[in-house]
C-alpha cells in the first residue's frame, strides 16, 4: 500500500470443478506512490501469474510500459512486474492473468464436501481473512488498501452463485455461466467473498428494505434456516437504530458451510458460518446452541459497521474489530431476548476465560504489534482480543454511560465511513461525547497485558483500597503497574482508583463492595472479617445480584491459585452456594468443582470425597429441576438442568445414572428422541460404562446424520469413554475427512486429552501424528491452539516434561511460539498451586 494504492479491481475467476483448478484475470486501477522504480509489486501466494500488462495514464493519454519479466517471490507472497521503463508516481492500470489449483486447506478458494442422500457433492467457498485474498488473485492484500470490486465468476450452470453484492447480470458462456455482481463499496481485500454450489435459502426484508437471506446446502432442511433468519433481520434493525447509521449494502446473506475453519466470518454482505453456528433444527437444537447462534449472528452483523464500513489500518488494531463485535453481540441479543439474561452469561463465559488467560505471564495485550504475516493468526486469541477486549469496552460503556457511548459511535461511523482508523480515532469520538479523556483511561488497559486485584480493608470508620497486578505466579507481577480502576461501588466512594491506594471514611450501614455488577476487568480481595461475614450471609440469602455472586466465587478461586489464600478456603465458600439457582453462577460453581479434580492426579484417594461433595452440591437444584423441562420455565433453568445432570453423572449419582440409561434404551429401541439439552449427557453414560453396542450405535449415527449439532453431541459423548482402546479407535478416525471433518479434529483431540482415562493415549497420538497435524493445519487458526490445549491438561511433573519434550523444538515456528511460551508459564504456575495446596485440600476432605 505504501507503493501502490488500488482504487478498483475488475476481477473474473473461472472455477473448473472437474480439474479442481481456477483461473482468472484481474485489472487493478490505482495510484503508484513513493519513489520511482522499475517494478510494481503485488501480493500473490500459490498463484501462477501467466501474463502482465502495465498502462500509465496522464493528461497526454495512455502509455503501455514494456514488461521485462514477471518474478514470483514465493517466500514473500509477492509477484513483481519488472518494467523496462521507470514507473513514476501517478495513475496506472495493471492487468494480470493467473491460475492455481483448488486445495482442501480452508483458506483462499476451497471446496466444501457434503452428501445429498447418497450423492457426494461439493461447493466452493472463500476465506480471505487475514491475508488469504492473495491466494485467489494478485492484489494489495492489506486492510488499509481499500478499493471497489467488480467481480465476475464463470461456473457450471444450474447452481447458485453468491457474492458480496447482488447479481447485476448473468449470461451463458461456451461451457458454463458468467455471473457479474454489482460494484462493491470501497472495502478491504480480506472482506471479498463468494460461494458457488447447490444451496437453498430463506428470505425476508428489514423495515428499511434490506434483503436478508439465510442459506445452506440442499442436504439441510429449509426450516433449519428460520431462527437465524429472524435474528439476522432483527440485528440489522437494532444496529441501524443503535449506531444511527443505515446498513451500507442492499442485501445481507448468511450461509452455513459444511467445511469452515473459524466459527464465522464477516465478509461484507456475505457472512459465512460453520453449520453448527447457523442452523437451528426445530425441536433438535439445545438452548445453549440457539443462544450461541444468536450471539454469533449478532457478532458478525455488527462487523458490517465496525470492521467493514470502518476498518483498522493494520492488524495490530484487530482488537478494534473483534473486541467491539464481542461486546455488541451481547448488546443486540439482550435487546431481542431479554429473558436470556445474556450479560450474565457474558461474565460467566467471556469474563472467566479472559481472567484466567490474562493472569498468565507472557500473554499478549489486547493491542499488539504485528511484524510478520504468520503472527496475524496468533492475534486471534479468543480470551484476549475477543473476551478481554469486549469486557474492557463494556467497562468503558458503564464508565461513561450508554448515551455518551452511542453518541460517540454515531459520530465515529459518520466521520470514518469507508475509511481506516486506529484506536485513537475511537477514543476521540467517545471523548467528545462524554467529556472524559478516554485515551488516558483505556491505554493502560489495552497496551499491556494483565489486570489488577483490588484489596479492600474496612474497619468501623475507614476503608482502604490498594491495587496491584494480579498474576497466577505472583513473582512475575510488576510492582509498578497501575490502572485507572473504576470502582462501581455500592456505597459512596471515589469514581476511580487511579493511584496505588486510597483511604476514605465509611459511609452507609453495610460494608463497601466494589466492582458491583461485574462491570470492571479486575477482581477484589476482601480482607476484613466483617465484610467476609456479610458476603457469606448475603450469598446464602441470594440477596446480592447474580454478577456479584459469580464474581465473588471466581475471585476466591483465582486468589487461591495465586497463593493469596488456600483452595480449601474456596471450597469452604462453595458451601454458601448450595441454595444458588442462577445458571451463570452455576457456571463458576461447576468450574470450581471441576478444577478441584486436578488434585486427583496427585492423590487419587481424593476422587471419592470430591464426588460426594459434588452430589451434595447439586442436591437442591436437581430436586427442583429434575429431568422434565417445564414448557414455561426460563431458558436459564433449561441450561442449568444440563449442568446439574452433568455434575450428577460425574459424581455417580445413582438416580441420574439410572434415568440416563433408561432414556438411552428408549432412544435405541423405541426411537424416542432425547431432549436436545440433555442429549450429549444421556449418550455419555453407556459410553462411560463400556457398552460396545451403544458405542457402535453412536458411531453409525454420527456418520449418517446431517445435523451438525447432533454430531457435536455425539463427539462429546464418545470422548467421555474410559477405554483407551476406544480412544485409540476414535483418534484413528481423525485422519479420515469423510468421518471427521478437518475443522472438528481439534475438538475430538482436546476432549480426549482432558479425559484423564484417555489422556495418555491422546497425548501419544498427538506426538506421533504431529507432522500430519502440522501439514494439515499450519495455515489454520486451530494450529496455534494445539500447544494451548496441551498445556491446559498438564497437572504433574511427568506431563510437564512431556510438554517440554514436544514443544521446545517448535519455538522457531512464529505461529506457535507465543502459545508454547505461555504454556510453559501456565504449567509452572499451576503445578506450584497444586503442590502448595494439596495438603490443605486433603485436610478439607478428611
Amino acid at each position: 500500500y505504501e507503493q501502490f494504492q488500488p482504487e478498483n479491481y475488475q476481477l473474473e475467476i473461472k472455477i473448473d470443478e472437474s480439474a479442481m483448478r481456477f483461473s482468472g484475470t484481474v485489472t487493478i486501477r490505482g495510484k503508484k506512490v513513493g519513489r520511482p522504480s522499475q517494478r510494481l509489486t503485488f501480493h500473490a501466494n500459490g498463484l501462477k501469474v501467466t501474463t502482465g500488462k502495465v498502462t500509465f495514464h496522464d493528461k497526454k493519454g495512455d502509455k503501455a510500459l514494456s514488461l521485462a519479466r514477471i518474478n514470483l517471490q514465493k517466500s514473500l507472497h509477492e509477484v513483481r512486474l519488472h518494467t523496462e521503463d521507470m514507473v513514476y508516481p501517478g495513475n496506472y492500470t495493471v492487468e494480470m492473468s493467473f491460475e492455481a489449483p483448488i486445495t482442501d486447506g480452508m483458506t483462499g478458494i476451497y471446496p466444501c464436501y457434503f452428501k445429498d442422500g447418497k450423492a457426494e457433492k461439493k461447493l466452493f467457498a472463500t476465506q480471505f481473512e487475514s491475508h488469504h485474498a492473495r491466494e485467489a488473485f494478485p492484489c494489495i492484500d492489506e486492510p488499509e488498501a481499500k478499493a471497489t470490486f467488480d467481480l465476475s465468476l464463470v461456473t457450471q450452470p444450474g447452481i447458485e452463485t453468491l457474492g458480496n453484492m447482488p447479481i447485476a447480470e448473468q449470461s451463458k458462456t461456451k461451457n458454463g455461466l458468467r455471473t457479474t455482481f454489482e460494484t462493491s463499496p470501497k472495502m478491504s481485500s480480506y472482506l471479498l467473498a463468494f460461494v458457488v454450489g447447490d444451496i437453498h435459502k430463506k428470505s425476508t426484508k428489514t423495515k428499511s428494505g434490506v434483503e436478508v437471506n439465510t442459506w445452506a446446502t440442499i442436504a439441510q432442511p429449509a426450516e433449519s434456516l428460520d431462527f437465524a433468519l429472524d435474528v439476522a433481520k432483527r440485528c440489522i434493525e437494532y444496529f441501524e437504530d443503535y449506531f444511527g447509521v443505515p446498513y451500507p449494502l442492499p442485501k445481507a446473506d448468511h450461509i452455513a458451510l459444511p467445511d469452515f475453519s473459524s466459527g464465522a466470518m464477516e465478509n461484507w454482505g456475505l457472512i459465512t458460518y460453520r453449520e453448527r453456528v447457523l442452523l437451528d433444527y426445530p425441536g433438535e437444537t439445545s438452548q445453549s446452541t440457539r443462544e450461541y447462534i444468536a450471539l454469533v449472528v449478532a457478532h458478525e452483523t455488527s462487523h458490517q459497521w465496525f470492521g467493514n464500513l470502518v476498518t483498522m489500518r493494520w492488524w495490530d488494531d484487530l482488537w478494534l474489530n473483534e473486541s467491539f463485535a464481542n461486546m455488541m453481540e451481547y448488546q443486540a441479543v439482550d435487546s431481542m431476548f431479554p429473558e436470556w439474561q445474556v450479560w450474565n452469561t457474558a461474565i460467566a463465559s467471556e469474563g472467566l476465560s479472559a481472567f484466567r488467560r490474562d493472569a498468565i505471564a507472557g500473554v499478549q495485550p489486547v493491542h499488539v504489534d504485528v511484524h510478520h504475516p504468520d503472527e496475524i493468526s496468533t492475534l486471534f486469541d479468543p480470551s484476549i482480543v475477543y473476551a478481554k477486549g469486549g469486557r474492557l469496552l463494556y467497562m468503558l460503556k458503564n464508565y461513561i454511560g450508554d448515551d455518551a457511548f452511542r453518541d460517540g459511535l454515531a459520530a465515529y461511523f459518520t466521520k470514518h465511513a469507508y475509511g481506516n482508523t486506529a484506536g485513537d480515532d475511537l477514543w476521540a469520538a467517545l471523548g467528545a461525547a462524554s467529556g472524559k479523556d478516554i485515551g488516558a483511561f483505556m491505554t493502560p488497559w489495552l497496551s499491556r497485558p494483565g489486570f489488577p486485584v483490588v484489596r479492600v480493608e474496612q474497619d468501623k470508620t475507614s476503608v482502604q483500597l490498594v491495587q496491584e497486578q494480579f498474576m497466577d505466579d505472583r513473582t512475575k507481577a510488576d510492582p509498578e503497574r497501575l490502572w485507572p480502576v473504576p470502582l462501581f461501588a455500592n456505597n459512596p466512594a471515589p469514581e476511580l482508583l487511579a493511584n496505588r491506594e486510597v483511604a476514605f471514611d465509611v459511609v452507609g450501614d453495610i460494608p463497601l463492595l466494589v466492582n458491583t455488577g461485574g462491570r470492571g476487568h479486575y477482581i477484589v480481595d476482601y480482607r476484613s472479617a466483617v465484610t467476609k461475614d456479610y458476603i457469606e450471609a448475603a450469598l446464602r440469602k441470594l440477596s446480592l445480584p447474580e454478577p456479584d455472586r459469580l464474581m465473588l466465587l471466581n475471585a476466591s478461586a483465582m486468589l487461591a491459585r495465586a497463593g493469596y489464600q488456600s483452595y480449601a478456603d474456596t471450597l469452604d465458600l462453595l458451601s454458601a452456594y448450595e441454595v444458588e439457582s442462577s445458571e451463570p453462577v452455576w457456571d463458576i460453581i461447576g468450574l470450581v468443582a471441576s478444577e478441584v479434580r486436578r488434585f486427583v492426579e496427585l492423590d487419587d484417594s481424593l476422587e471419592k470425597p470430591i464426588k460426594t461433595m459434588t452430589r451434595n452440591l447439586i442436591s437442591a437444584q436437581y430436586g427442583r429441576l429434575g429431568w422434565e423441562a417445564n414448557t414455561s420455565e426460563p431458558a436459564a433453568d433449561t441450561k442449568l438442568r444440563s449442568l446439574v445432570i452433568g455434575l450428577g453423572i460425574y459424581s455417580e449419582h445413582k438416580e441420574i445414572l439410572g434415568t440416563a440409561r433408561g432414556m438411552f434404551e428408549e432412544l435405541v429401541v423405541d426411537k424416542q428422541p432425547l431432549p436436545a439439552d440433555l442429549r450429549h449427557l444421556v449418550m455419555s453414560v453407556p459410553v462411560k460404562e463400556g457398552d460396545a453396542a451403544a458405542v457402535q450405535y453412536l458411531l453409525d449415527l454420527h456418520d449418517s446424520t446431517h445435523n451438525s449439532d447432533l454430531k457435536g453431541d455425539i463427539a462429546d459423548a464418545l470422548t467421555a469413554t474410559r477405554d483407551p482402546k476406544l480412544a485409540k479407535k476414535l483418534l484413528g478416525r481423525l485422519k479420515d475427512s469423510k468421518l471427521v471433518k478437518p475443522q472438528d479434529v481439534d475438538k475430538w483431540l482436546v476432549y480426549l486429552l482432558r479425559n484423564r482415562y484417555t489422556k495418555a493415549t491422546a497425548w501419544e497420538w498427538m506426538v506421533d501424528e504431529w507432522s500430519w497435524l502440522q501439514k494439515t493445519f499450519e495455515n489454520d487458526k486451530s494450529y496455534d491452539y494445539l500447544p494451548r490445549y496441551a498445556a491446559s491438561v498438564v497437572n504433574t511433573a511427568a506431563y510437564e516434561q512431556q510438554y517440554h519434550d514436544l514443544f521446545e523444538s517448535k519455538l522457531n515456528q512464529p505461529m506457535l511460539k507465543r502459545n508454547i511460551q505461555i504454556g510453559f508459564e501456565e504449567i509452572s504456575s499451576r503445578r506450584a498451586w497444586l503442590d502448595r495446596d494439596l495438603k490443605a485440600v486433603q485436610a478439607f476432605f478428611k
